[in-house]
């Protein structure tokens, strides 16, 4: 069972999967780097690259290599110099500013990438290699440098003085230790690493300087170089000063033998890497742990809930995922600081609320709790209300009072067939939904809503490819005159004939089309496709022909130049102005209504029709109305629907008659949607009402219907 606070081991895998040597991809990848790489050096040999590409790819196998050993990076720093990448014959001579270090940065930037490695543990290992190729191409520059000096000084064959002189002014710190494991002597540089004055006044075992948790380690190692295991053997280990100070050191230790090859004392070069070594801590840690807060980080996070997903974790686990409630207004408007100190404030509440539940940073503003075992969802939701109580108290930061929130989302679930990542989606899109009802709420998850919004994300994702692969169609729903039932127009009303649904009626697409802006180019297909097929009534039929009435977006009466786009089409098509009708909502006047009153005026100007849609159900006044250049009004179904029994609802027969002697005395001509008896339309033509529309003058139909239903009447 998986403790609360328990911080889950890394899982998954820690390589993408690995690629073909010779993969051109894979093969394209280290090429680009080797080539990045050898821009860093002095120009003119175009055999850097390929060299360093080498280096690479052995670079790629020592970090896959399991066991993982970073000292075979030494060797690839040595090989560094043989490339030419910091110069030689002929070309200048680079320094390590001028080469290695930016290689350092290059190869720590892009090489887990080209590599292909994941997560926290890649990182260390790619952290440890290159500390090792750095000391490999330190090593190889003190031997480079020290030959050269021996062959300029032209000096004679090494003597015990000569090796004398080097153990003791040497920079690397040198032991000599007996067989028994005692210190015999140690050089100036290891001296000056455990802070000592001189040397050692008498021979010191071994564990009086290594740290007790790694004297066994050392002790076996430097028994089996004794008894004739491996001549050399290399260790990373702590070292204890005199003040207590910890040093991590790598040491090299092998075997001195005497004349007659029988080992005699043991040598070991010692290199501090304290300093490499807290940068190995810094990295991992800061890979786990939100800098800010010291909270553990979304990549724990989501750790603790793989591994409560596997056979051994608990039967069931819940999230909550909070975001501060206009966190980025304070922030922009108080500064970053101050913002900072009211992350920290806020962590700190709800590890309180939380209990001994795991609380995380999982994103600027955002934050995240796990419980095991819950016993229900109950359960998860009364830790959402607790955290949210915490945050009710203000705030006092940098002399401001503030008063925050928080939007959260809750999702719990069994573990058995479960998914992690699922979990975390759920919780996030709870949250979503909370904070678009304002904020200031928990709300759970509801996989029924989820798989609704999931559809309509679907539909949207879809529509503007649907413009282009003709997925649309147009029915033409009659517009009858009442007083003779006659066809005086027909409105053109969009269907998705969709590939895997079928066919989808406007009330599913048209909103989402206005939030996702496809709206503009399905509005333009449809003003097109409408008057063309207008076009072809009015060449049938003569003046007499049936006007068509489009619906018009908010959107499309904001696009620059839509009036010219409107004659344009009616130019293309040939449909006289007079034929065309467009529907226009109060919305649509209520944004920029200057913009959109002199469009409308342009085109009431051209001779279009004009008529405003869905009225009584906004906010018209009289006054209002009167300004807009209008020709009809469209009394919304609401009121009409109050009509259709013998006895009609008063309020709306009350309604329906003012809206339509108000709209006479305007000049304006009224039509009545949702006539769908023939009680609603007697009622309606008793009331002066011009023109009906709805399903009892018939469905929308084909074009090549309209022409036929303009011949007759339609009857009662």
């Amino acid at each position: 069972m998986v403790a609360p606070r328990s911080l889950p081991d890394a899982v998954g895998t820690l390589f993408e999967s690995t690629p073909r040597a010779d993969s051109p991809a894979y093969r394209g990848r280290i090429e680009r780097l080797a080539a990045q790489w050898a821009e860093l050096g002095p120009p003119g040999d175009p055999g850097v690259a390929a060299h360093l590409a080498t280096l690479l790819r052995k670079l790629a196998a020592t970090l896959r290599a399991e066991p993982f050993w970073p000292l075979a990076a030494r060797e690839i720093g040595a090989e560094l110099l043989a490339t030419g990448l910091c110069g030689g014959p002929g070309r200048p001579i680079y320094g390590f500013d001028d080469v290695i270090a930016p290689s350092l940065r290059l190869l720590r930037g892009e090489a887990a990438a080209v590599i292909g490695m994941r997560g926290p543990e890649g990182e260390r290992r790619l952290v440890a290699v290159l500390d090792e190729l750095v000391a490999g191409v330190v090593r190889s520059l003190h031997e480079l440098n020290g030959a050269e000096q021996r062959a300029d000084a032209r000096m004679p064959p090494v003597t015990d003085r000569h090796v004398r002189a080097v153990y003791e002014q040497s920079s690397f710190g040198m032991v000599i230790l007996g067989l028994d494991g005692r210190v015999l002597d140690m050089n100036e540089a290891v001296c000056r690493m455990f802070g000592l004055d001189g040397p050692l006044d008498q021979p010191r075992p071994v564990s009086d300087f290594v740290h007790p948790d790694d004297v066994l380690d050392v002790v076996e190692r430097f028994q089996r170089i004794v008894g004739g295991g491996p001549e050399v053997a290399r260790m990373e280990l702590r070292l204890v000063r005199p003040d207590s100070e910890v040093l991590w050191v790598h040491v090299t230790a092998s075997r001195i033998v005497d004349d007659d090859g029988n080992p005699s004392h043991l040598m070991a070069v010692v290199e501090d890497v304290s300093d490499r070594h807290r940068l190995r801590s810094w990295l991992q840690e800061a890979s786990c742990q939100d800098q800010l807060t010291r909270l553990p980080n979304r990549a724990i996070t989501e750790q603790w809930l793989h591994r409560a997903f596997t056979a051994e974790g608990p039967q069931r686990v819940g999230i909550c995922v909070l975001d501060i409630d206009g966190f980025h207004a304070i922030n922009d408007g108080l500064g970053q600081q101050t913002g900072d100190r009211l992350l920290l404030a806020v962590a700190g509440r709800l590890q309180l609320a939380a209990g001994d539940h795991l609380v995380s940073r999982v994103g600027a503003d955002e934050f995240a709790v796990l419980m095991a075992e819950p016993e229900s969802g109950a359960d998860v939701g009364r830790l959402a209300d607790r955290l949210q109580a915490a945050l009710v108290i203000p705030f006092h930061v940098d002399g401001h009072t503030l008063v925050v929130s928080a939007s959260i989302g809750v999702a719990e679930t069994p573990t058995a067939g479960g998914c992690a990542a699922e979990l975390l989606r759920a919780a996030d899109v709870a949250r979503s939904w909370a904070k678009a009802l304002g904020g200031g709420r928990r709300v759970v998850f509801d996989p029924e809503r989820d798989a609704a919004e999931s559809a309509r994300f679907a539909l949207v994702s879809g529509l503007r490819g649907a413009i282009g692969r003709g997925e649309f169609r147009l029915a033409f729903q009659p517009l009858v005159q009442l007083a003779d039932r006659r066809v005086r127009g027909a409105e053109a009303l969009v269907r998705w004939q969709h590939p895997e649904e079928g066919l989808i009626g406007p009330g599913r697409f048209i909103e989402l089309a206005e939030h996702s802006g496809a709206i503009v180019p399905l509005g333009r297909w449809v003003l097109e496709e409408a008057c063309g097929q207008a076009a072809s009534w009015w060449r049938e039929l003569g003046a007499a022909a049936p006007f068509v009435s489009v619906n018009v977006s908010p959107l499309q009466l904001a696009e620059p130049g839509w009036v010219h786009e409107v004659t344009g089409v009616l130019n293309a098509t040939g449909l006289p102005p007079g034929m065309l009708q467009l529907e226009i909502t109060e919305q649509a006047v209520l944004g920029d209504e200057a913009v959109t009153l002199d469009a409308l005026n342009a085109l009431r100007t051209a001779g279009v029709r004009l008529a405003l849609d869905d009225f009584g159900t906004g906010y018209s006044s009289l006054a209002w109305l009167r300004r807009l250049p209008v020709h009809a009004l469209k009394i919304d179904g609401s009121f009409i629907d109050g009509l259709r029994n013998p006895s009609a609802d008063p309020t709306d027969f009350s309604i329906v008659r003012a809206l339509v002697e108000m709209a006479h005395a305007l000049g304006l001509e009224v039509t009545a949607e949702w006539v769908e008896t023939a009680v609603q339309a007697e009622r309606l033509a008793e009331l002066g009402c011009d023109i009906g529309q709805g399903r009892w003058f018939g469905d929308a139909g084909p074009g090549v219907w309209v022409p036929g239903l303009w011949r007759r009447s339609i009857s009662s």
